[in-house]
Formats: structure tokens, sequence, C-alpha cells
């Protein structure tokens, strides 16, 4: 996240990015699984609202 982005929630400026993986999936829709794909979270240190959450790689959740 740019450093002039601020978080909606409070309006600080300070974020960290954290790695949610081991049994996180994502499903688009109930009759596919995808797994292997981390979600990242970008976190407010101040208030700690997620203001974003993304995969690095969304080219591999298309069958």
């Amino acid at each position: 996240m740019e450093k002039k982005e601020k978080c909606p929630h409070c309006g600080s400026d300070h974020f960290v990015e954290g790695k949610q993986d081991g049994y996180a999936t994502i499903s688009p829709n109930k009759m596919l699984t995808f797994s292997g794909q981390a979600v990242y979270y970008v976190i407010c240190l101040e208030c700690g609202t997620i203001v974003r959450a993304y995969v690095k790689n969304p080219k591999k959740l298309v069958i």
C-alpha cells in the first residue's frame, strides 16, 4: 500500500502486511475449491482495520 494511503476508519497511514495460509481456501462457488493460494492482508497498525485483502497469483484461480 502506498504511504500516502490513509486508513478509511481512523485516517492513519501506518500499515503492515500479513499473510494467511495453511487451511485458508478460496472458493468461487460450492462446486470448486482452490487451495494453496495464500491470502495477504494490509492491516492498519493504529486500529487493526483490514484495508485490503488479496492473492498474489489470481491467474491460478482460473480453471
